[in-house]
């Protein structure tokens, strides 16, 4: 949970200052969606490995490593100086998570009672959720009173902490699914199933939508003069919501099959869609608050439906395995959507960026809805 907790953390932390870093460099929408999306793209690059070789081999020491290079690599962010090292040194942070992030889901996934997987993974995805949150809110504090350089040490203490609990008390692990799994199941069957397709889009969308609020929220706030304490505290706001309440959305996705889980991935994303549809009308720090407060909600419906979706189908097709595709799919969705988000501002402005992904969940929901529906019917039908 320190692991997760750390890792998740080190994704957000940086939000508050994205538009100052902006106009610190001379960068342009482009370059705010790519120092957020460094992160994910080797996350992304690293987990379907990481969740492969550690069915084999254990988890333990990819947990370990990744912290190794968490600690170190906060260390360089005080001495990025220009977008170009930034974005390089998310890159490189991004690893880290790739090493920890899928394994600590992997260790929950072989820990899960069948019939309470969305109660369990509803406990990690809080921890998830309130790193994610203090980031923003720890990080604009930090930076107001102490400076930008005090934050990025803070986390690396943090990192060096975990690490050492995470050495002398986290136990090895080694998969509990047979050797063969991975390898009766892989991507190309997999993906096959319309089941599997409908998890991963809405997988993707979901994280999307965050990855877009979280990246692009503080330049419209700057432009409603909110300063970097209260952006951080919108964020933050919105991601705690979504972590307090993944344990009471876990029990009850618990008691769907896997038909009403993916339903309920649907109800949240749609609230998630208004959110994100409604923030170019927002002129000032409340109505911003309120919106981040539907956001967080969107999230806490979905994301434990969708991780507990994610546990049943790794116990069948290898659980390392299938969480390396699962997270790989949440990293390209941080990554794709802020550049695509970022392009899109500098030729459309900022408004259509929210516009633009409000669309794009908006045919997602439909796909799914007709998806539920036509199962239903052939089921009704047997």
């Amino acid at each position: 949970m320190m692991a997760a907790f750390s890792a998740a953390l080190g994704l957000a932390v940086i939000t508050p200052f994205l538009p100052e870093l902006a106009e610190r460099h001379g960068t342009n929408g482009f370059w705010i969606g790519m120092i957020f999306a460094g992160f994910g793209i080797s996350r992304g690059i690293i987990t379907p490995f990481i969740g492969k070789v550690s069915d084999r081999v254990g988890r333990k020491i990819f947990v370990v490593g990744g912290l190794i290079i968490y600690t170190v690599v906060s260390l360089f962010y005080t001495k990025a100086d220009n977008v170009y090292l930034l974005t390089l040194v998310r890159f490189i942070h991004g690893f880290s998570a790739g090493m920890i992030l899928p394994i600590v889901m992997t260790y929950v996934g072989e820990l899960s009672r069948q019939g309470r997987e969305g109660l369990t993974t509803g406990a990690l995805n809080t921890v998830l959720y309130l790193g994610v949150a203090a980031g923003p809110l720890i990080g604009g504090e930090i930076a107001e009173r102490y400076g930008f350089d005090a934050v990025f040490y803070s986390m690396a203490a943090l990192g060096a902490v975990t690490l050492f609990l995470v050495i002398f008390f986290l136990p090895e692990a080694k998969s509990h699914t047979p050797q063969k799994a991975p390898g009766t199941a892989p991507f190309n069957i997999l993906i096959k199933y319309s089941y599997i397709k409908a998890v991963l889009i809405i997988t993707f969308v979901s994280v999307g939508l965050s990855a877009i609020f979280m990246s692009f929220v503080p330049s419209i706030a700057i432009k409603d003069l909110v300063d970097m304490i209260h952006i951080g505290f919108i964020i933050s706001v919105a991601i705690l919501i979504a972590g307090i309440l993944q344990i009471p959305f876990g029990r009850f996705a618990d008691h769907h099959d896997r038909l009403g889980k993916l339903l309920q991935c649907t109800v949240g994303v749609s609230v998630s869609m208004m959110a994100i549809f409604v923030l170019p009308f927002c002129p000032d720090f409340r109505a911003l608050f309120l919106a981040g407060c539907f956001m967080g909600l969107g999230i806490a419906i979905c994301a434990p439906a969708l991780s507990s979706i994610s546990v049943g189908i790794g116990q069948k097709a290898g659980m390392g395995w299938w969480m390396g595709i699962f997270w790989s799919v949440m990293s390209a969705a941080l990554v794709i959507a802020p550049i695509t988000a970022g392009i899109i501002m500098d030729h459309f402005g900022l408004d259509s960026v929210f516009y633009t992904a409000s669309i794009f969940a908006f045919f997602t929901v439909i796909f799914c809805i007709y998806y539920i529906r036509r199962r239903q019917i052939g089921e009704l039908k047997k």
